[in-house]
């Protein structure tokens, strides 16, 4: 498996689900990775640890840094290891979670796979047209065919899956500890955010969301913001977006970690980003029970059925984001099927299990090629 690095975002997540999905069926994984950004934290260092304790084989390439020439003798050298590295496991199967290392198995002439995280992706001299592909959504399927140029019949769709984990709440106490740890009010419906606190992620879309909510609705809620670091650039920007809609009483912010326990407390989970891939965090809220809000963006059709699992809004509609926190706020016996709708669905649909036994038909259709 090839990783460019290991990092906080949604490809290294799905990663290591994958991995955690194939080691549990006996499979032999080989990660072939830059290794942790520069930049690495705690969480980082939690996904490091977890790849090794899954039994992961992993194998660390130099990432190219420095002058242009230093790059280039590192890059060469890199490329190298990596060719190496693939001849001496000889594995079944190459899949190149970062599509940008899809060269490497073709200069090899292998048969490979990759997938497609990110519907920005752009079909640079890198990317190379794998044996079969996989995309993690119907928008990005639409990619594979429109940017790349790959059959459909060449292209599956495979849903990404999350820990059953999601689905075992924690005890009230340990609700009460976290809620006692953050000042997080007792009394009030909880709604909250899990990801960077950046634009794309429409961090902005719901403050001002949260500003044009009615004063009755506002006095019944607390918004809680799960991302970036305490002290960091997103952080920042976020804090002087929240001064400024004078909000600061009904929101706290969180230094990211495990958003496990998090999604316990939260009665209603909301994602407004203007552009995504295939959330991994609207599916861990939706096996935690919460009642899901999201904006239209790629893969939310299959994530939320509108009406039935969760609410979704227009992609960067304030009044689309505001109409849905009101109507779920204001209606507990709605806010509560819609949560367990979600939670039923996500078991069914999202698991590890489910997502390793799809991926496995796509390396069985590679291997029979």
């Amino acid at each position: 498996m090839l990783l460019s690095r290991i990092e906080q975002t949604g490809v290294t997540t799905h990663t290591l689900d994958l991995v955690s999905g194939l080691r549990s069926e006996n499979h032999e994984v080989c990660l072939i990775t830059g290794g942790k950004v520069t930049d690495s934290d705690n969480r980082i260092n939690d996904f490091y640890l977890n790849f090794e304790k899954l039994g992961a084989i992993i194998k660390e390439f130099d990432v190219p840094s420095g002058s242009l020439l230093k790059k280039i003798i590192t890059s060469i050298s890199s490329i190298y290891f990596i060719i190496k590295t693939i001849k001496t496991c000889n594995p079944d199967i190459i899949h190149a979670q970062s599509p940008y290392m899809t060269f490497i198995p073709w200069l090899m002439g292998k048969k490979f796979t990759t997938t497609i995280h990110n519907t920005k992706l752009k079909n640079k001299i890198q990317f190379k047209k794998p044996t079969h592909l996989i995309a993690i959504s119907n928008e990005s399927c639409t990619i594979g065919e429109s940017v790349f140029n790959i059959k459909r019949d060449d292209i599956t769709i495979v849903n990404h899956g999350v820990s059953k984990r999601f689905s075992n709440p924690i005890s009230l106490i340990e609700k009460k500890d976290i809620i006692n740890k953050f000042n997080i009010p007792k009394s009030k419906i909880i709604v909250g955010f899990v990801g960077r606190l950046t634009r794309d992620k429409g961090c902005d879309i719901l403050i001002h969301s949260i500003k044009k909510l009615k004063k009755e609705t506002l006095d019944k809620v607390h918004f809680v913001f799960l991302g970036s670091t305490h002290g960091s650039k997103d952080h920042n920007w976020l804090i002087k977006q929240i001064t400024e809609a004078d909000i600061e009483n009904f929101i706290s912010i969180i230094s990211f970690q495990d958003p496990k326990p998090f999604y316990d407390i939260f009665d209603i989970f909301i994602l407004p980003s203007r552009m995504e891939s295939f959330p991994l965090v609207t599916i861990e809220a939706m096996m935690s029970g919460c009642c899901p809000i999201r904006s239209n963006t790629e893969g939310a059709y299959e994530q939320i059925e509108e009406g039935v699992n969760g609410i979704l809004f227009e992609n960067e509609s304030i009044t689309g984001c505001t109409t849905a926190l009101e109507k779920v706020i204001n209606d507990d016996k709605l806010r509560l099927q819609f949560g367990n709708n979600a939670k039923e669905k996500a078991l069914k649909n999202f698991t590890i299990p489910v997502m390793t036994k799809n991926t496995l038909k796509v390396y069985n259709k590679i291997r029979l090629k």
